[in-house]
């Protein structure tokens, strides 16, 4: 008994690699979009650790009555608030970088002059005005 081939049903070579192409194009576009969102994650995550350790800056220079100085090192990746009672380091993501805290400071009443921090990274930019008041970022 002879089986003929050509009246077997199955998938062709060629239908077999356009469905493992577009099989492998959704996973491909999965993969980006997934990446994008865990870059935006950092950024966002970035930005706000930033936002709240100088909150916490102010508020601790208008608590404990002492000026509080903000110092960011760009090649280490740290931002570091330094009083006289009070020291906390926090580390930034190495893709980040910021600028607008060289010479940030808040006197004894939690007060600091206006400006503008400006956070890139990732092909992302964010630009937060600050002016200190009293513990708060006025909004």
């Amino acid at each position: 008994m002879l089986i003929n081939r050509n009246n077997l049903p199955a998938f062709s070579l060629i239908e077999t690699i356009i469905t493992l192409g577009i099989c492998c194009g959704i996973l491909l576009i999965g993969t980006l979009q997934l990446k994008k969102y865990q870059e935006r994650l950092i950024f966002d995550n970035t930005v706000k650790e930033v936002t709240t350790a100088i909150d916490q800056a102010s508020r601790v220079s208008t608590i404990t009555g002492e000026g509080v100085v903000i110092i960011f090192s760009q090649s280490e990746h740290y931002l570091r608030l330094s009083g006289r009672t009070s020291n906390k380091k926090v580390d930034i993501d190495e893709n980040m970088e910021i600028s607008g805290l060289r010479n940030f400071h808040f006197d004894k009443h939690g007060y600091s002059s206006p400006g503008t921090v400006t956070f890139t990274g990732y092909g992302m930019e964010k630009k937060i005005k600050y002016q200190m008041l009293w513990g708060r970022v006025p909004k």
